[in-house]
C-alpha cells in the first residue's frame, strides 16, 4: 500500500503556500491585486496578518484530524483483513464469529487497543502516536477554545510519526 497520508500533506502544502502568497500579495500593496470580492479588501494589514495567523492554525489542526482520521482508518482496514484469512469463509459458526471480529474492530478503542496490537512498532512512536490521537480528540472535541493543546505538534511532526507506524506495522510500503 502506499502512503495514505501524502494527498493530505500535498494538499495541506498547496494551502500553506497559498497562504503565504496572499500574505506576500497583501504586503506588497500591490494595485488591484486584492478586489472587494476578497475577505482582506477593507482590512488594514495588521488585521488581514492576525486572520491569516488564526486561519494557518486552524489549518494546522485540521490537517492532524484529517491525517489521524486517515490514520486510525488504514489501521483499522489493516486488521479487518486478518480474520477474512485466519477464518475462511463456509463454516456457518466460522462464519458468524469473523463477522462478529470484523464488526468490533470497528468499536476498539485507537489509542488504548489498536494502536497496542502493532508490538513490532517501537515503544516510544507508540508513545508519540497516541500524543497525536489524543492531540486529534482535543481538536475534534472542540476544547481548542478551552483548555490549552494536550501536545504541541505539527502537521509535518505528525505526517513523519504517523507514516513511520504504518511503515513500521507493516501496514504500508517504505
Amino acid at each position: 500500500m502506499t502512503k495514505p497520508l501524502s494527498a493530505i500533506l500535498a494538499w495541506y502544502k498547496a494551502t500553506n503556500d497559498s497562504m503565504r502568497v496572499t500574505r506576500r500579495a497583501l504586503h506588497q500593496a500591490i494595485p488591484g491585486a486584492i478586489t472587494d470580492k476578497y475577505v482582506f479588501y477593507t482590512l488594514s494589514e495588521a488585521d488581514a496578518d492576525a486572520m491569516l495567523d488564526n486561519a494557518q492554525q486552524e489549518l494546522n489542526r485540521l490537517v492532524i484530524l484529517a491525517m489521524v482520521a486517515v490514520f486510525e482508518r488504514t489501521l483499522r482496514d489493516s486488521l479487518r483483513s486478518l480474520p477474512m484469512i485466519a477464518l475462511p469463509a463456509g463454516d456457518p459458526l466460522l462464519d458468524r464469529v469473523r463477522d462478529e471480529i470484523l464488526k468490533d474492530i470497528e468499536f476498539w478503542n485507537i489509542s488504548s487497543r489498536v494502536v497496542d496490537l502493532f508490538a513490532m512498532v517501537d515503544p516510544g512512536l507508540r508513545g508519540q502516536v497516541k500524543q497525536i490521537i489524543e492531540y486529534r480528540n482535543w481538536v475534534a472535541h472542540g476544547r481548542t477554545l478551552t483548555e490549552p493543546a494536550p501536545v504541541k505538534t505539527t502537521p509535518a511532526v505528525a505526517y513523519k510519526r504517523l507514516t513511520d507506524f504504518l511503515t513500521q506495522a507493516g501496514v504500508v510500503t517504505p
